[in-house]
Parts: C-alpha cells; structure tokens; sequence
C-alpha cells in the first residue's frame, strides 16, 4: 500500500471517530414533556403507569429524563396505581442514576414511605385474614393478576372501591354473553349490574381437542 493510500484511510479513521466521540447525548426533547403531561393527566392511574413505562423503556432519554419519568411513576405507584414494591425500586433506581437531582429530596422521602407499607402490609399478611383484607394487601403489593384471580374463583363479589380498582386495571369488563359475572351470590348491588371477570382474570377457557 502506497504511503499516500496510507494517509487517506488514517484520515478517514480519524473523521469517523471524531463523529463518534461528538455524537449528541440520548434526549427526546420536547417529546417527553408531552408523554409526561399525558401521563400525569390521565385519570385512569393504571394506564398512566403503563405510558411513563413505555417512556421509561425508551433509550433515547437523558439522564435528568429518566430521573424524572423514574420519579414520576415511582410517586404513582406509591399511591395511585397500588405497587408499593414497584415504587421502592423507581425511587432506588433514581437515586442511584441521578443523586445530585433537584428531585433527590422527594425522592428519598418517598421512599421512606413506600419502604415502611410494604414492611406493615406484608407483616399483615401473615395474620388471618378475610379475603377483601386479603385482596387489599396483595393489590397495594402490585399483585393485581393474583388478587383478581382469587376474587373471580371465590365466587364472591367485591366492595364498591374493589370493583372501580378492577375496572380501571382492566379486570372487569362490560357483561357479554357467556362471560364470568362478578356477581353470583348475596344481594344485588347496582355496581355490579352487566359486570364480568375479563383480561388475565378472566377463566380459562377448556383447550379444544
């Protein structure tokens, strides 16, 4: 190889990393403001989770970016959406990407916070319970398959605010033909008019031979 063919493929070596080493740092922009504020003013809490996790398994955020979005559906688990595990974890994983953050105060607050339900609820656990108690820790624990399956195959039927926690995480449904109502014994409650078990609560249908 000639010395001048040499010289030119260092230089194009050379170009080529430069524009690596100067490629832009990961961030959505503007874009991630608005999956934010969709986030936060959405009234189902349940799909908001599952946006600020669509936005949270994204690689194109910065890191102030995912402190934030860690933070915001940490919060949301904590309250809201009923996974106080999950909110241990956002808040722990945002204090270790991000631990000069502005949010970094809130965050450890929070987590205090989430640390000391799932200490009282799973201790409450371990005492004999009625299955609506039962249901309501396992649901604040983010064990919302497992708490709905054992309602639908008690038979019985949830309270009011169960019944609009099982709605709005998608497992009750409008009634259709042929469907598991919700209710089957005891008195009739408005709430549970045209009610049946659907999505991952829904039974199982026997496999075709």
């Amino acid at each position: 190889m000639t010395p001048k063919l040499i010289h030119l493929r260092a230089l194009v070596v050379a170009v080529f990393l430069a524009g690596c080493a100067s490629a832009p740092p990961a961030d959505m922009g503007p874009a991630f403001d608005v999956a934010m504020s969709e986030a936060k003013s959405d009234a189902n809490p349940y799909e908001a989770d599952k946006t600020l996790t669509a936005l949270l398994d994204r690689s194109d955020l910065s890191t102030d970016q995912r402190a934030r979005a860690l933070y915001a559906r940490g919060s949301l688990r904590r309250q809201a959406s009923d996974d106080r595990p999950g909110a241990v974890k956002d808040f722990e994983a945002m204090l270790k990407l991000a631990p000069d953050h502005p949010l970094v105060p809130n965050a450890k607050e929070e987590l205090a916070f989430a640390k000391a339900d799932v200490e009282t609820v799973e201790t409450g656990l371990k005492r004999m319970l009625t299955l609506s108690q039962w249901f309501d820790s396992k649901w604040v624990l983010g064990e919302h398959d497992e708490a709905a399956k054992r309602y639908r195959k008690s038979g019985l039927s949830p309270n009011e605010v169960q019944v609009g926690k099982l709605r709005a995480a998608g497992y009750l449904c409008e009634s259709e033909a042929g469907e598991a109502p919700v209710y089957t014994v005891g008195d009739t409650r408005e709430d549970l008019e045209n009610l049946h078990w659907c999505g991952s609560a829904a039974p199982e249908k026997p496999a075709q031979s």
